[in-house]
This record gives C-alpha cells, structure tokens and sequence, in this order.
C-alpha cells in the first residue's frame, strides 16, 4: 500500500513562458522556503520556444512532489494561463508567483501564520523590492505600512487605488478563489477585488520577502493590460454600484497618468471615465493621494 501524500498547506502558482533568464532563481527561491508545513509549487508553461521548459522539467525531477509542471502544447495566453495553474491549486492557502520574479526567505512562513492569526484577512501582501533589469539597480518599494488603512484595505480601497500589492507578492485563501470569470480577459486586479469580499487585504510586515523585476512581462505590455481594466471598471461599475464612484476614481486615475505619459490610451480611460462618471471621484482621488504616491514604481537610479 503507497503511502498518501499530505495535502499542502499552501501552493505556489507559478505562471512562466519564455522566462529562460529567470525562471531557475524563481523556483530555486521558493524551493528553498524553510516550513513547518507542507507546500506544492505548480509551474504552468504556456508553451515556451526557448529553454524554459527544460528548465521547469528539471526542477519537477529533482522536487518529485513538490514541483508539479505543467506543459501546455499550445499558447493560451497569459490570462487563461494565470487562470487555469490556480484552478490546480489544492492548499488552504494559495500563492502567485510570476515567473521573472524570485522571492526571500520566510515568505511562505511569515504569510501562512498571518492568515492563520487573522481571520478576517482574505488576500494578504508583502513589500517588495524592485529590479530594473536594464541596469540591474535594486530598490525599495514605496509601500509605506502606516499609510495602509487601519485593519487593511477593503474593496472599496482596492476598486479605487486599483494595485495595492504586486502580484508576485500575494497570498489567498482558497476560500475566496474566483470559479466564475466574465468573458474579458482579467488581470489582478478583477481578482483581488472578487477575493477581498467583505474581508480585507493586508501587509504581512513591514519586511520585503520578494524582488519584482520591472520593465518586463504582462504588465510591461500595455495595451493588452489597460484594455482588461477597461473592461474591469465597466463590470465592476454594474455589478457594484455602490462603489461607482470608487471605479470611477481609478479610471480618472489612470486617464490622467496615461496623459501625463504620452501614452496613447488615454482615450480608453477618459471613456470609461464618462460612462461610470460620479461627481465624487475628482474629490476621492485628491484625498487618497497620499496612498495614491506610494503605489507607484520608485525612481530609477543611475
């Protein structure tokens, strides 16, 4: 008679595809996690041509039983893929973990016991540190712990500031795991908002447990990501109404940080901004500025 596998704890969701550079300190790092629980890493390849593939196919040799590959034989894209490697996750708690991204230790440990401690807690955080790539420069994020909301974010915080953590540095309970997704394309921000529900979303500390790479990846992309938000605050503006003015602070948010920038999707947002309009968002978006600030990328250096 085998023996039967302990259910883990928690699972790490990690979403990879042509990441070669990468991909190895992204799983050795959380691998390399100190537990006293179980805890199972699902690599979902979406079909990459370089080395990325042999790379995951030799950390799920080595890690029989915690690494578990999967090799899609088709491109599904980015949003399907975070989709469906998080369908798979077995564990309590459930991680994300992009796959340029790397993590430091005692993040599994430090946010498990937070959301064993806190029960009114369903999507937790932590601080990251940021990688420019093109230089290699490694900063402090500007996450600021005593300008977050006592008690933490509720969603309508989060339908307002729109990213209130990375997304490599976020843990959830399986509990609150979306099962019905509208016919867009969603990134993390559908998700968190869905997760969140009536409870809150949380800092684990004022300590960085992760290195988020900048200038590369989905959100590096653009015009693919800004769209999905678009279709977000739409969705969120029917389904909520209540927060309609939340939502339409976060479009009026990213229309003026898109002018600001010259970047052609502007019109996007300003759209949006008139169809889900509230009288409130001008006066919403100046007082959360302070939290606004600290949301944002730090400088580059050098």
């Amino acid at each position: 008679m085998g023996v039967i596998a302990k259910k883990p704890k928690v699972s790490v969701c990690v979403v990879t595809y042509n990441q070669e550079k990468y991909i190895r300190q992204c799983l050795q790092s959380i691998v390399d996690q100190e537990t006293d629980f179980e805890f199972e890493v699902i690599v979902s390849d979406d079909c990459s041509t370089d080395g990325t593939r042999a790379i995951v196919k030799e950390f799920s040799e080595k890690y029989e039983g915690i690494v578990k590959p999967i090799l899609h034989k088709k491109n599904i894209g980015a949003y399907q893929n975070f989709l469906y490697v998080h369908a798979q996750a077995s564990g309590e708690y459930i991680a994300h973990m992009d796959g340029d991204d790397y993590t430091l230790p005692g993040k599994l440990h430090a946010q498990a016991k937070f959301l064993d401690q806190h029960q009114e807690c369903n999507v937790l955080f932590h601080r990251m540190n940021i990688m420019y790539v093109s230089n290699g420069i490694l900063l402090d994020d500007l996450t600021d712990i005593q300008k977050i909301p006592k008690g933490g974010y509720t969603r309508s915080d989060i339908l307002r500031h729109i990213s209130v953590g990375a997304n490599s540095s976020k843990m959830y309970r399986a509990s609150v795991r979306v099962k019905e997704h509208p016919e867009f394309n969603i990134v993390d921000y559908f998700e968190t908002v869905e997760q969140v529900g009536q409870g809150r979303a949380c800092y684990v500390s004022d300590h960085p447990y992760g290195v988020y790479r900048a200038g590369i990846g989905i959100a590096s992309s653009g015009g693919a990501t800004r769209l999905a938000l678009c279709d977000s605050f739409l969705y969120f503006s029917e389904k909520y109404p209540e927060d309609r003015k939340n939502v339409n602070a976060a479009a009026l948010l990213l229309f003026l940080a898109d002018l600001k920038n010259k970047r052609p999707t502007w019109m996007d947002f300003f759209t949006i901004w008139l169809k889900t309009f509230h009288p409130m968002s001008i006066v919403i978006l100046f007082r959360n500025r302070h939290i606004t600030k600290m949301l944002r990328l730090p400088g580059r250096k050098g």
